[in-house]
């Protein structure tokens, strides 16, 4: 017994010929109405992130808080009008933390402008120069 998916298929007659050939008809209208627009190209898979680059900036983002939490600690200690023997004394280790933290930054901060992070940073900066 042969196979209906090797038969051949029915003529299309009557009611379903016309159905079909106003189908057809809607499917030209609309292919004329709205045109097939062009394939867009895939973009390009983003280049891997070095790793130096993370620890970079890693090294940077950590710097920073370290520094904004010297400083906050120094400004503190402006509203602290005690008279205790070791006022002085706590005033310097904030001042004397509050300098090696930006020390650390500024290291941070050359090390990040040296990775591939910061040569990054420095291209983007130039193709948009300031006002």
């Amino acid at each position: 017994m042969p196979s209906v998916a090797i038969a051949p298929a029915a003529p299309i007659v009557g009611a379903a010929a016309s159905k079909l050939a106003a189908l057809r008809a809607t499917l030209a209208r609309l292919e004329a109405k709205y045109p097939h627009r062009p394939q867009v190209a895939p973009r390009p898979a983003p280049a891997p992130v070095s790793p130096a680059s993370v620890a970079a900036t890693v090294a940077l983002a950590r710097a920073h808080s370290a520094l904004f939490d010297a400083r906050a600690a120094k400004y503190a200690l402006r509203e602290v009008y005690g008279s205790r023997p070791g006022r002085f004394a706590q005033l310097r280790a904030a001042i004397l933390r509050c300098r090696e933290a930006q020390a650390a930054y500024a290291a941070a901060a050359a090390a990040y402008h040296a990775s591939p992070a910061g040569a990054a940073l420095q291209a983007a900066r130039a193709k948009y120069p300031l006002f």
